[in-house]
């Protein structure tokens, strides 16, 4: 289940490069004008899996913002007027309370330290799923993040941003890739996941060479947490009850936070 959102600020406004943590709370102020119920549980529990109830999950995630038009400087979009986002989950009651919010009201609100601005909500479309197959290209609407705990010199441990890149880092990266979307599963739909299917995750070699090697990009999110992450388009394959979590919750993690959205490559 997919929309995407489009919203108008009559005059324009500036917006930051690190808006996620913003544009978290905005989706979140949307589900609750449906349900503060729900959208309180999304925000304080979420959807555990079944190998331990300390991993929870949100089951949705979005894109990074669309923006028309700007001017970029100094790390702010500057008189933006128009902005798009789409909003992805595998959940019926994430997507309902979000479709209720947006139509109780059609305002759409960014809190910034330098003020705030309301957006009016000018379009709401549903987007329709594509074919799941065993191969599959995509490219990201947000980037990619995956983590492991490392121990720390000193002692104890903290959390490490894998290197899609670093040969060292590679197979961890696409294990715990996969990881995260059984855990997905079991968490969606309470069952244990009983696929067999390889799992194999491969990002455009040309896209590589364009960029040179530069498809990481650290984004700060708030409170002085700093998230390293990839973006690029890439193919896997795996099962496609795992591509389907994938599409419609997201890549890796932290998803709810503006992680992992990914769309069908050209098409």
């Amino acid at each position: 289940m997919r929309l995407n959102i489009r919203v108008l600020c009559d005059g324009g406004t500036d917006i930051p490069v690190n808006y996620q943590y913003q544009l978290q709370s905005a989706i979140y102020d949307l589900i609750r004008k449906s349900s503060t119920a729900h959208a309180e549980f999304l925000h304080d529990e979420g959807y555990a899996s079944l190998e331990s109830s300390l991993r929870r999950f949100k089951l949705f995630c979005f894109s990074r913002l669309q923006f028309s038009p700007y001017r970029f400087s100094k790390a702010t979009f500057y008189g933006v007027r128009e902005l798009a986002v789409v909003f992805s989950t595998a959940v019926a009651q994430n997507f309902e309370h979000l479709v209720y919010g947006i139509f109780s009201d059609m305002h759409f609100r960014l809190r910034f330290p330098a003020g705030e601005s309301s957006w009016t909500i000018t379009r709401v479309e549903s987007l329709e799923e594509p074919e799941f197959r065993e191969t599959m290209s995509f490219s990201c609407l947000s980037p990619i993040t995956v983590s492991t705990r490392r121990d720390k010199p000193v002692g104890g441990s903290e959390i490490h941003y894998l290197d899609y890149l670093n040969g060292d880092e590679k197979e961890k990266f696409i294990s715990n890739l996969r990881q995260n979307l059984v855990r997905k599963y079991e968490a969606l739909y309470q069952q244990p996941y009983r696929g067999d299917h390889g799992f194999d995750f491969r990002v455009d070699p040309e896209y590589l060479i364009r960029r040179a090697g530069r498809i990481s990009k650290l984004i700060r999110f708030k409170d002085g947490v700093v998230v390293k992450a990839m973006e690029a388009p890439f193919e896997v394959t795996a099962d496609p009850e795992l591509l389907k979590i994938a599409y419609r919750c997201g890549f890796g993690e932290k998803n709810s936070a503006g992680f992992g959205c990914v769309e069908v490559r050209n098409g």
